[in-house]
Parts: structure tokens; sequence; C-alpha cells
């Protein structure tokens, strides 16, 4: 169900300029019948926790979802998140925007 409400998200999202804590609680409200979603709630708590303790950046796929969740941020941009090891130097990353 979350995949589901996170889809819809999304579809809704690229269409209205809602803001997105409203969009997810009418989502809850329709969808879930005013059940609450576990995964927004658990990705609140897992970003502050990586906020307070600077780890933000180790977890750059996280952020970039997060950023979409409840920050307004296009859906599009989820592949902005993604690293990847270079295949000819295995000691650095790649951003996958930049491959």
């Amino acid at each position: 169900r979350n995949r589901r409400c996170a889809e819809a998200f999304a579809k809704s999202q690229m269409k209205e300029a809602q803001a997105c804590e409203k969009l997810w609680s009418e989502i809850e409200k329709k969808m879930l019948d005013g059940q609450k979603l576990q995964g927004t709630l658990a990705a609140k708590e897992v970003y502050a926790l990586l906020k307070n303790r600077g780890l933000l950046d180790s977890f750059p796929l996280f952020h970039t979802i997060y950023e979409i969740a409840f920050n307004g941020k296009p859906s599009d941009h989820i592949t902005n998140g993604i690293s990847v090891k270079s295949p000819t130097s295995l000691q650095g990353t790649t951003h996958l925007s930049k491959l």
C-alpha cells in the first residue's frame, strides 16, 4: 500500500502544486480510509536522525526521496540520488546523472 500511495502522490504532484503534507493526507483519506501510511512516518523519523548526526550525504537516494515526498522536489529527480561505483575506478563514485 505504500507503493500505491507513493504512485498516487507522484501522479498528483506532477499535475497540481499542492503542499506535500496536504497531498499525503488526502491520499491517506482517499486510499486508506484515513489510516496513516507507516512509510511516510518512518521516513520523517529516519531523516531527522540522519540530519542530526550529519549523515544525509551518506544516503543520497534517501535524501532525494525525502525531498520529493516532503519538500516538493519533482518526482522525476529521483535518479539524482543514485550513486554508483565507477567501473574503471572502484575508489570513486559517480552520480547516475553524470554518466
